[in-house]
């Protein structure tokens, strides 16, 4: 079976988007497109069949209340999202444990493959030329890059 690597991130609000939505919820429920803002990037790994199939599965355990998830319209105002068939190439916010998150896209994963640390996730390298540069890139700056 196919895995996908899904990319989100949590999105912090800014002091604008708590004036304006001062209850914290997505859209009308109350997220703003709003720069700046401070983001965390995440990604997942998810075996499914397709991609819209692994989105689905990635909401069920993410999101399983579908009446929080919004999809982001052109203008990236949020549109009550209907139905159960997700598009991989549309943007979709929800509320996650008090967090405001939005999905950034996928990628198909190739087996034995990992995300590249380099090139910020665009990408995938071999497991052990990844450990190389995470190591050499540490001991450059005495830190672990994360």
């Amino acid at each position: 079976m196919p895995a996908y690597r899904i990319y989100y991130a949590e999105r912090e609000p800014t002091d604008d988007d708590r004036a304006a939505f001062p209850s914290g919820r997505l859209g009308g429920l109350g997220i703003s497109r709003q720069e700046p803002y401070a983001e965390t990037e995440w990604e997942e790994e998810v075996e499914a069949e397709s991609e819209p199939e692994a989105l689905d599965a990635f909401f069920r355990q993410h999101a399983p209340d579908r009446s929080r998830i919004r999809l982001l319209d052109d203008d990236g105002n949020p549109q009550e999202f209907e139905g159960w068939d997700f598009d991989p190439e549309a943007t979709y916010v929800w509320i996650e444990n008090e967090r405001m998150m939005e999905y950034q896209g996928l990628d198909e994963a190739t087996p034995g493959m990992v995300t590249c640390p380099l090139c910020d996730g665009h990408g995938e390298v071999d497991q052990e030329i990844a450990d190389e540069y995470l190591a050499a890139f540490a001991s450059e700056d005495g830190d672990n890059p994360s």
